[in-house]
């Protein structure tokens, strides 16, 4: 499987870990049967028994959509390289700020760079508006014109290159940021949204 860049392989129990995940012995809400969860990201019961004991790994497709229904990142579930540095959400976007309203914000890859942080930034919005808004992955997908899946992985800053958006390079801003363009009419709505503890403003619909 193909691991972000600074991830160097998945934890050996990943499968208990996801188990343990899904019914709620971190302190979070459990987030449902092992029937109800397969049957929400498309698999069967017992391809999540087989993963959750460890006698089956998921692919990607399928650990994407767990990492989704779970609320986990990779840092979650996977070691990081030796010496790896994680680019932190700060500055953004010209020295915005971007602050998601849950209480409970986890960093959702292993990044770093101008650009990098810009992209998380940029999945960081667009995932905080769907949750302020109570929009499913598909609802909002449909929205935005783009599948579903596209738009967990933009959310997790996994899409580096994409015709939603460009990095206009020889436009910097004071901090040395390029200048971050989207090209996807919704999601440049999107990104102008407002949200002031978890209240809309200014947002579409």
């Amino acid at each position: 499987m193909l691991l972000p860049r600074g991830a160097a392989r998945l934890r050996d129990d990943l499968g208990a870990f996801l188990k343990a995940r899904r019914q709620g012995a971190f302190g979070d809400e459990p987030c449902g049967t092992q029937a109800a969860v397969a049957a929400r990201i498309g698999i069967t019961r017992q391809t999540l028994s087989d993963i959750e004991r460890g006698a089956a790994w998921p692919g990607p497709n399928t650990l994407d959509s767990l990492l989704d229904l779970l609320d986990l990142g990779w840092e979650d579930v996977a070691h990081p390289e030796p010496g790896y540095r994680r680019f932190q959400l700060g500055e953004s976007f010209g020295g915005r700020t971007l602050e998601p309203a849950p209480a409970r914000t986890r960093q959702r890859l292993f990044m770093e760079g101008k650009e990098a942080n810009q992209l998380l930034a940029f999945g960081a919005q667009i995932r905080l508006y769907r949750k302020t808004m109570g929009l499913g992955l598909v609802v909002m997908a449909e929205r935005a014109g783009v599948s579903a899946a596209f738009l967990s992985r933009l959310e997790r800053g996994q899409i580096r290159r994409s015709r939603v958006f460009r990095f206009d390079r020889h436009d910097l801003d004071d901090a040395g940021y390029p200048k971050f363009i989207v090209l996807n009419a919704y999601l440049a709505v999107v990104m102008k949204a407002t949200v002031i503890e978890g209240a809309i403003g200014q947002m579409p619909r």
